[in-house]
């Protein structure tokens, strides 16, 4: 099993039906642990099998491919763009912003790319006026 062939399998049965197919699988947790460290990607040694998928799955459907410092420089109306281009899920955004500490509430979460693209484009804001104001 290979990136490519799970990525395939999440475009013919969707992201659920590709986890749930998965778990049936006869592949062995090992094979799942290889797979999701081809993807560069790491669990810690405990995780149950779910938890390896649902890396594998986020892995394979990731659309945001830009670092984080890189989003942190954009304004919100490049980011908003940006987020409109790539078309990432809720799920991806909601763990972006859980990577910058952000947790929306529900009136947040109705236009999220708008939300996630003033937040983050604040912060970057913030942390560079914090870096030109060093001696």
């Amino acid at each position: 099993m290979t990136v490519d062939n799970i990525k395939l399998l999440v475009e013919w049965l969707g992201e659920d039906g590709a986890q749930v197919g998965l778990d049936k699988s006869t592949l062995t947790v090992a094979e799942l642990r290889n797979l999701l460290k081809d993807m560069g990607k790491e669990v810690p040694s405990k995780a149950r099998r779910r938890d390896i998928i649902s890396e594998i799955i986020f892995g394979a459907t990731k659309r945001i491919d830009a670092p984080i410092e890189e989003l942190l420089a954009m304004n919100a109306d490049m980011l908003l763009s940006y987020f409109e281009e790539k078309r990432p899920s809720r799920t991806e955004l909601l763990k972006l912003l859980g990577e910058l500490d952000f947790h929306p509430g529900s009136e947040a979460q109705k236009s999220l790319y708008k939300y996630a693209a003033r937040q983050i484009a604040e912060t970057g804001m913030f942390q560079r006026v914090a870096h030109s104001r060093k001696p």
